[in-house]
């Protein structure tokens, strides 16, 4: 009898990669987790989902083991993880990607040393960790690179390389903290292809991931849903719009949250808008900024029109939030210009300039020892509202922003809504003409950033004041009237969203945005033939939208990833074995592509 209940509890912990029984964990008076039970399922991409601050991130370092349990049980890979010798035991056996680009990473250590020194941690000999290192670096197409140091990577490749860095030693449980956060859509679909590709060599691995892009959820196998340290919905995707009745996970998550806190929630209209005309609100011309011999906006125009909701859309480090700086005067451009209202920006504006802008930047920038009505009261006197009407506007932002019950409270107690709408309220209080907000919905749930949303619309649509905003979310930049896709420092293109789909064909704009990435990336064109007495492959020209043809003689030693590839169909498989031995190169502009990955699996 108890050999049988031994077994079938080595069945079911079998079927569990994590489990947590009763958890609370506290940061002070902060309540992070409230008694949470879960069973994460084992070999399977599973998922939570849910808003910045409901405990996603506590979650996963306390199944990580990297922090103390301090109510409850925590059990990974069939251990209790309170027991000191089980967590240090079984270090080896679970990686953690943190929250954060590059967060695990030595930023002044090269590519290759991140990887071997995180190789000797675990006791590699030298011959392992070598092959190792070139598998997982030919994998993600970071074997170019390798002397690369890891702080001067873009976004997507510090991702990539962090991601090495926690399966350098083959774990059995990968967790990832939010790790495609910040990055662009093509560096995002790369990063989930590799992750698919490694599964498909180590099935029994399992993963758990916390994101903040449902579109990304939709492709797990298990969700579980969070809100204030709670556990709010578990199961498949599927399973969990059914039981919302609801037709995406967004929604799903919406109609699953208390109904205190979807109270009044409804979906976002959008009137069209007036065309004003007359002079534009923003205009830049060939705005560019370099920081030493970086340049992080790189000849940069567009024209923005009143009343105009334009959005600026791109991974973290593309420029976005430079560009805005530059707009505003709080950073001088290297060259080019940049006018607002049809009047040259200069840094050196004077006040009645300054009336006309509100600006909210992506942190939290209002004072938090002060309470939300001292806040607004001490940026009214900084605008020089007139001292007659500043306590009615005060009052009138508390009310219109749904402030009134928190205005005697500090806003560093506040959710992150509600300290984004005091952010907006402060930035509009003195009645500008524009508002630039950047990335001002970032990490808030669905329910106030489509809230925060309406006002947007209101001030655009009622009161005519023209909004430039920064964001990540494809959803939002569908909202605005026209859009800039932005990446590395230069503009892509711009329009409306609808136009812009239509322009590569696409499904959806972030099809679209990979589309306009790979066109700014290059892609190449095989021009070749079989030849039929010795069945070898011959290569006439590679064809690259970067630089028309090059002839065979300069092909020497590149990896050309398989979405670059616009055309090798008609290779016969006899041609492609032999193609294998002796790998078409090219180098451009420091990238080292191979037609490796170009012609298949099967070539591995």
């Amino acid at each position: 009898m108890d050999a049988l209940v031994q077994t079938e509890s080595d069945r079911k912990a079998a079927l569990v990669a994590a489990s947590l029984k009763g958890v609370t964990h506290r940061y002070g008076k902060t309540l992070a987790l409230d008694s949470v039970t879960l069973e994460i399922p084992a070999g399977r991409m599973t998922g939570l989902i849910g808003p910045d601050g409901v405990g996603k991130s506590t979650l996963l370092g306390l199944i990580a083991g990297v922090r103390r349990v301090q109510t409850g049980e925590v059990r990974a890979l069939d251990g209790d993880l309170k027991d000191e010798a089980f967590r240090q035991g079984c270090c080896a056996r679970i990686a953690y990607m943190p929250q954060g680009l590059g967060r695990n990473l030595y930023p002044t250590l090269s590519v290759f040393e991140n990887l071997d020194f995180i190789g000797r941690l675990f006791g590699q000999e030298g011959t392992e960790r070598k092959a190792r290192i070139d598998d997982l670096t030919r994998s993600t197409g970071l074997d170019p690179f390798l002397e690369r140091p890891a702080g001067k990577l873009s976004g997507g490749m510090k991702q990539k390389l962090s991601l090495c860095c926690s399966l350098i030693h083959d774990p059995d449980l990968l967790i990832l903290d939010e790790p495609t956060t910040g990055v662009d859509p093509l560096s995002r679909r790369q990063f989930w292809e590799l992750i698919d590709r490694i599964r498909a060599r180590r099935p029994q691995m399992s993963v758990v991931v916390a994101t903040a892009y449902m579109d990304e959820a939709e492709q797990y196998a298990w969700l579980a849903a969070m809100d204030d340290g709670r556990v709010i919905a578990t199961g498949s995707p599927a399973e969990i719009k059914s039981r919302a009745g609801a037709e995406d996970l967004e929604s799903a998550f919406i109609a699953l949250l208390p109904e205190e806190k979807r109270k009044g929630h409804k979906a976002i209209e959008i009137p069209p808008r007036k065309h004003e005309g007359g002079t534009p609100a923003i205009e830049a011309d060939a705005l560019t900024k370099r920081f030493g011999s970086f340049v992080a906006v790189d000849h940069v125009s567009f024209r923005i029109e009143k009343g105009e909701i334009f959005g600026f859309l791109g991974s973290n480090g593309c420029g976005k939030s430079t560009t805005m700086k530059m707009l505003t005067g709080l950073l001088p451009p290297t060259e080019g210009k940049a006018m607002l209202f049809g009047e040259p920006v200069s840094g050196e504006e004077d006040i009645e300039m300054r009336r006309r802008v509100g600006y909210m930047s992506q942190a939290f920038s209002l004072y938090g020892e002060l309470t939300v009505r001292r806040n607004l009261e001490l940026h009214a006197k900084l605008f020089d509202l007139p001292v007659a009407t500043r306590g009615k506007r005060v009052d009138e932002m508390l009310d219109r922003f749904g402030l009134r019950e928190v205005a005697d409270v500090q806003p560093e107690s506040l959710p992150l809504g509600i300290r984004q709408r005091l952010q907006l309220a402060v930035a509009i209080q003195h009645r500008p003409e524009m508002l630039i907000l950047d990335e001002p919905t970032s990490g808030v749930d669905p329910v106030a950033r489509d809230q925060f949303w309406e006002y947007l619309i209101a001030l655009s649509r009622n009161d005519g004041v023209t909004i430039f905003l920064s964001t990540h979310f494809m959803n939002e930049a569908m909202r605005c009237d026209r859009i800039s896709l932005m990446h590395s420092g230069k503009v892509l293109a711009a329009g409306t969203p609808p136009e812009l789909i239509e322009a590569r064909r696409a499904k959806s704009l972030e099809q679209a945005f990979i589309g306009f990435l790979e066109d700014a990336a290059g892609a190449l064109n095989f021009q070749c033939f079989v030849d039929q007495a010795t069945g070898r492959l011959s290569i006439i020209e590679l064809n690259a939208r970067f630089g028309g043809g090059f002839p065979l003689s300069d092909t020497a030693g590149a990896r050309v990833p398989r979405w670059m590839i616009e055309d090798l169909a008609g290779l016969e498989s006899s041609a492609a074995a032999d193609f294998q031995d002796g790998l078409i190169m090219l180098r451009y502009d420091d990238a080292v592509f191979t037609t490796r990955d170009a012609l298949g699996p099967d070539l591995d």
